[in-house]
C-alpha cells in the first residue's frame, strides 16, 4: 500500500512510562492565536475529543487494524484571537471485542492561518497533563467492553483545558513512541446532533441498604486475576455496579411528563428520563452543586420493573460522579446507547441542567427514503433507520451498547442496509479495509478470520461460519461498488479461508467437527451443531460458489454443487431438513433434530428451491412466521427461529420468491412491537439480549422493495 503520513514534523508521543497504563486519561493543551481557522490532524491509540475554549468539539478517530491508525483531519471554525486548544485523550491498554488494545500515544498537529503552530514531539510541542478527574481504578463495563466511568470533579477540574491550573491536572513530560503507520479516514467527520429528553417517566427516593447478594458478572470480579484484562476488583476505587445496587427505590411517582429543561435533586433524590427512542452517543449534562456529595447515573434501553437497571445484558450501565460544589460541566468520555436514564444523589444537594445526548452515529448523509402510507410501517422503517445509524458510527457495529464490537455476519446485512440507507458503502469499505491491511491476526488459527474487528480477545475465540458469510459479503461488496481493485486484494485472505476449511472436509465433501464456535442462529439450532451440522455445510457451498466467482475458479462451484447433492441426501428426511449427524458408536447417525432455521438455510443457499422441495416451502410459507410465537405452531417438533437470523432468512425468502404483502404483513408482526417499543430492531425477538442490533437496520431494503413492488 502506499505511504500516507499527513503530518509535516509531528511525531507520536504519551507521557513516560505510562504507555501501557490501563484506562489512562491524558490532556495536550496548546494556546494558539488565529484569524478564525485551523487545520488539525490527529491521530492515537486510542480516543480523544477535542475542546476548543473547553466546549466540546470533537470526538474520534474511527478505528484501525493491528499496526495501523485512521488520521483525522479536521478544518474548524475558530474565534479570532486567541484560542485554547485541548485534546483529553484516553487509552484503555485492556483486551476488548470493539477496540484494539494499543499500547498508547498522541500524534497532533496544529496549521492555522497557513502556519505550524504546534506538533506533538518538536520544539512546537503541547503542554501535556495527567488527567486524574477520571478514576483510572474502576471495573470493566463488562466482558466486551473495557472500562466504566467513574469521576471526582473538583470545582473548575476542566480549566487545564483553558490553560489553568488546576489539582487534577499534573504536568508531566512527554517521550517519543516509535513510529506509526497512518491510514485515512475515508469517511464524513461527525455532526453530534444534540437529542434531548423527551419525557420525565417518574421520581421518587431511594434508600441505601445492601441487598443480600450482590450481581457480580465475572468479567467484573474475575479481571485481573485470569487472562481478562483489567483491574482487580478489590483494588476498585469505585465499585459502581455494587454501589448502584444498594440504592433502592423507597418512594416512586409516576409522572409521564413532558422532561422540564431543568430539575433538583436533594440526598436520596431520583429521577428517570426517557428519550423519544434509544438513540447513542455521550451523555451531557451542567450540574450546579449546592452541597458536595455523589451522583449517579443509569441507563439502559429499556425499563424493568419500572426502573433502570443497572447490570442489564452484564453490563456496568452506571457512571458515577463525585461532585464538590460548584458548578460543573459534564460530558461522558464513552459512548452509551439507551433510551432511559436515571440521575439518583446518593449524597448531596444538585441543581441539574442542559441534559442532551451527544449523537454519535453514522456521518454519512441520507437518501430521500422511502415513505409508506402505513404508519405501522413507517414506525417499523424509522426503527430500522436508527438501528443502522447507531451502528455505524465509524465502523459497522453489532449493537451500540454491551460491545460495540465489527462482528462479520452482521456485517453482512449492514452492508446492504448502507447502500439503502446512503447510496454508498464507504463505511463498509473502511470495515473490510480493517481486515485487509493486517497480514495476520492474533489469536485465530492461520487462515481463519476474527469474528468481529478490529478486536482483542481471547485465544481461539472464532466463528467459522463468520469467515463464510465474510466471503458472501466481499462478493456482495464488489457487485454494489463495481470497486474491483479493493477485492482483487483481499485474493489471499479468501484463499487463506478455503484452505483452513478444506483441512476439516470428511471423504464426502463435508465439513465435519469444524474447530471454533459454530454458530448457525440465536435458537435452539445452536444445539445442534456437534459433529456435521447441515446449515454449516449449506452456507459452505454458497461459500464455495461465491469464492469461485470472486477468484475465477470454476472448479469450486462444481464442488459447491456436489456439496449442495449430499446435503440433500444426507439432510433431507422427506419432510424437512435435519441439523445434524452424530457419531454414535463409531457410526454417523442422522438425528431427529429439526430447526426452522435449518429450512431457511437450505433455501437461502441453494441446497433447495421451491421447485426441487414443493411440499417443504408450501409448509414454510404457510404454516411458519410471527404467528408461532403466538402459538399458532402446527409443527411443535420444529424448534422455532429467532431474530438474528432466522427470521431475517424468512423475510429474504419472501422477497426473492415475489410474496411482498406476505413480506409486510409480517414484518409487522415481527417488528411492530420492537419499534413502538424502544424505535429500534433487536437482537432477539425479546429484550433478554440487545434491543439495537445493526444486522436488523436490513428490514427497511426489504419493505422498501416489497412496498415499491406492489404499486
Amino acid at each position: 500500500m502506499a505511504i500516507y503520513n499527513p503530518f509535516i514534523i509531528a511525531k507520536p508521543v504519551w507521557a513516560k512510562g505510562l504507555a501501557d497504563e490501563m484506562n489512562c486519561t491524558l490532556g495536550f493543551y496548546k494556546k494558539i492565536n488565529t484569524n478564525g481557522k485551523a487545520t488539525l490532524k490527529i491521530a492515537t491509540g486510542g480516543f480523544y475529543r477535542l475542546l476548543v475554549n473547553g466546549e466540546f468539539k470533537y470526538y474520534g478517530p474511527a478505528r484501525a487494524p493491528h499496526g495501523f491508525y485512521r488520521v483525522d483531519e479536521l478544518e474548524i471554525d475558530l474565534p479570532q484571537g486567541e484560542v485554547h486548544l485541548a485534546l483529553e485523550v484516553i487509552n484503555h491498554r485492556a483486551e476488548s471485542y470493539g477496540i484494539i488494545s494499543n499500547p498508547a500515544f498522541l500524534t497532533a498537529e496544529i496549521i492555522a492561518d497557513g502556519k505550524l503552530v504546534a506538533a506533538t514531539g518538536s520544539d512546537k510541542d503541547f503542554d501535556c497533563y495527567i488527567l486524574t478527574h477520571r478514576v483510572k481504578k474502576v471495573q470493566r463495563y463488562g466482558f466486551q467492553r473495557p472500562f466504566s466511568e467513574g469521576y471526582r470533579l473538583n470545582r473548575g477540574f476542566a480549566d487545564w483545558a483553558v490553560g489553568k491550573e488546576v489539582p487534577n491536572a499534573h504536568k508531566t513530560d512527554v517521550e517519543i513512541c516509535e513510529q506509526k503507520v497512518y491510514i485515512e479516514r475515508n469517511i464524513r467527520h461527525h455532526d453530534f446532533f444534540k437529542t434531548l429528553p423527551k419525557s420525565l417517566v417518574s421520581k421518587g427516593s431511594v434508600k441505601i441498604e445492601k441487598p443480600e447478594s450482590y450481581y457480580r458478572h465475572f468479567s467484573w470480579t474475575d479481571a485481573g486475576k485470569t487472562e481478562l484484562q483489567g483491574y482487580k476488583f478489590e483494588d476498585l476505587e469505585f465499585s459502581m455496579s455494587d454501589e448502584a445496587q444498594e440504592l433502592k427505590n423507597d418512594t416512586l411517582t409516576e409522572c409521564n411528563s413532558p422532561a422540564p429543561d431543568s430539575f433538583s435533586l436533594k440526598e436520596k433524590d431520583f429521577h428517570i428520563f426517557s428519550l423519544v427512542g434509544e438513540r447513542t452517543g455521550f451523555i451531557s449534562l451542567k450540574i450546579d452543586c449546592k452541597k458536595a456529595g455523589s451522583l449517579y447515573i443509569t441507563f439502559d434501553e429499556i425499563l424493568s420493573d419500572g426502573d433502570v437497571s443497572s447490570y442489564r445484558m452484564d453490563c456496568c450501565n452506571v457512571i458515577r460522579l463525585d461532585l464538590e460544589q460548584g458548578v460543573h460541566d459534564f460530558c461522558s468520555m464513552e459512548c452509551y446507547g439507551f433510551k432511559f436514564i436515571k440521575f439518583t444523589a446518593k449524597t448531596g444537594d444538585f441543581d441539574i441542567s442542559g441534559l442532551h445526548l451527544k449523537e454519535y452515529v453514522c456521518p454519512e448523509p441520507l437518501c430521500d427514503l422511502y415513505k409508506s402510507e402505513d404508519e405501522d410501517i413507517n414506525l417499523i422503517l424509522e426503527a430500522a433507520k436508527q438501528s443502522f445509524l447507531q451502528n455505524s458510527a465509524d465502523m459497522f457495529m453489532d449493537c451500540p451498547t454491551r460491545e460495540r464490537a465489527g462482528w462479520l455476519c452482521d456485517s453482512f446485512f449492514l452492508g446492504r442496509s448502507e447502500y439503502y440507507f446512503t447510496g454508498a458503502n464507504k463505511i463498509e469499505h473502511n470495515y473490510l479495509e480493517n481486515y485487509l491491511l493486517p497480514e495476520k491476526y492474533p489469536n485465530v488459527p492461520d487462515g481463519m478470520v476474527p469474528m468481529c474487528y478490529p478486536s482483542d480477545h481471547g485465544a481461539n475465540s472464532f466463528i467459522p461460519n463468520w469467515a463464510m458469510w465474510f466471503i458472501i459479503e466481499l462478493e456482495e461488496h464488489k457487485n454494489r461498488t463495481c470497486d474491483f481493485e479493493f477485492i482483487s486484494r483481499f485474493e489471499s485472505k479468501i484463499k487463506g479461508i478455503l484452505d483452513w476449511f478444506a483441512q476439516h472436509e470428511n471423504a464426502d465433501g463435508l465439513l465435519e467437527k469444524v474447530p471454533g464456535w459454530v454458530f448457525v442462529e440465536w435458537s435452539a439450532a445452536n444445539s445442534f451443531t456437534k459433529d456435521i451440522n447441515f446449515p454449516t455445510n449449506m452456507l459452505y457451498a454458497k461459500t464455495l460458489d461465491a469464492a469461485s466467482r470472486l477468484l475465477g475458479r470454476p472448479e469450486l462451484s462444481c464442488k459447491a454443487e456436489k456439496l449442495r447433492e449430499v446435503i440433500r441426501k444426507r439432510s433431507f428426511d422427506g419432510e424437512f431438513f435435519v441439523d445434524n449427524e452424530v457419531y454414535a458408536d463409531g457410526l454417523l447417525t442422522k438425528t431427529t433434530n429439526r430447526t426452522e432455521t435449518c429450512q431457511y438455510y437450505a433455501f437461502f443457499t441453494g441446497v433447495a428451491t421451491p421447485e426441487t422441495h414443493p411440499e417443504l416451502w408450501r409448509k414454510l410459507v404457510e404454516d411458519f412466521g410471527p404467528d408461532r410465537a403466538k402459538g399458532k405452531n402446527k409443527y411443535p417438533d420444529i424448534h422455532p427461529s429467532n431474530a438474528f437470523i432466522g427470521n431475517y432468512l424468512r423475510l429474504m425468502l419472501l422477497d426473492e420468491n415475489r410474496l411482498y404483502e406476505q413480506l409486510l404483513d409480517e414484518s409487522k408482526g415481527y417488528f411492530l412491537y420492537m419499534a413502538e417499543r424502544t424505535c429500534t430492531l433487536w437482537e432477539f425477538i425479546s429484550t433478554e439480549a440487545s434491543c439495537n442490533h445493526g444486522f436488523a437496520s436490513y428490514t427497511a431494503c426489504m419493505i422498501k422493495n416489497a412496498s415499491e413492488a406492489l404499486k
